[in-house]
């Protein structure tokens, strides 16, 4: 499988995981879990960004 495949066979299964959840009721403990690990990554993906930013001088 080559590389782009593999990304497009991600992309697809986290956009298929996004909907499922979505489609929970919203006091579903597994939407709550699944809230909570997204904000994680968010917040994540920001700080390295900004360490990034700053290391490079932006």
């Amino acid at each position: 499988m080559s590389f782009k495949g593999l990304m497009v066979t991600l992309g697809v299964g986290a956009v298929v995981g996004a909907v499922a959840v979505m489609m929970l009721p919203q006091d579903c403990n597994a939407r709550k879990l699944a809230n909570k690990a997204a904000d994680a990554v968010e917040d994540a993906a920001q700080n390295a960004g900004a360490k990034l930013s700053q290391k490079m001088d932006f």
